[in-house]
């Protein structure tokens, strides 16, 4: 009676220690799961960031050019004999910011309200977060001042206002706070 009480203590205590073990392995099992997760994430945006990065980094080439083509020469009696160079300038300008919007839409997915273990990868998605929104302030802010030059002229010159339109933004150019900080980086 002794040895068969015996054996279903030991039987009740190896089937607590299965079950421990069982639950440890599963719980070591998910973090490792959890953690490729993490790392493929990281990868993807250390990948991704580097297409934004370069496509960020035209943005200060082309505004520049858009600068010196268009903002600096507008003139009213400039408006008949520059109009076309301007637009031309102002697509190029768009083209540029199209590339860099195509660069975002994954590291919109993986960057923001994410957190990361790896402080590069930290730095990474601040650093984009930060260029996106100045790349798409700056821009917004640059047309809408083209476009109050060219309302200004049509005030003085309304006959031409067919010939010479405001330059028309798409609906998914706006000013934008990406990182809901309450500051509109290049806005302003």
């Amino acid at each position: 009676m002794k040895n068969k009480k015996t054996k279903i203590i030991i039987g009740i205590v190896v089937g607590i220690i299965l079950v421990f073990l069982g639950i440890t392995f599963s719980l070591v099992s998910m973090m490792n799961k959890e953690h490729k997760k993490t790392e493929q994430k990281q990868n993807e945006i250390k990948s991704e960031y580097q297409g934004f990065k370069e496509a960020a980094d035209k943005f200060t080439t082309a505004r520049k050019k858009y600068q010196t083509v268009v903002e600096n020469d507008m003139y009213i009696e400039s408006v008949v004999e520059d109009y076309e160079d301007w637009v031309e300038a102002i697509k190029e300008y768009q083209d540029v910011v199209d590339n860099v919007i195509e660069n975002t839409k994954s590291l919109d997915k993986l960057c923001i309200g994410k957190n990361y273990p790896d402080q590069n990868i930290m730095a990474s998605c601040e650093a984009y977060m930060i260029n996106y929104e100045t790349v798409m302030n700056y821009f917004v802010k640059d047309i809408e001042s083209f476009n109050e030059f060219m309302e200004n002229y049509h005030n003085t010159n309304p006959e031409n206002k067919e010939k010479y339109p405001t330059y028309e933004l798409k609906e998914n150019y706006h000013y934008i706070d990406i990182n809901d900080d309450g500051k509109f980086i290049g806005k302003d």
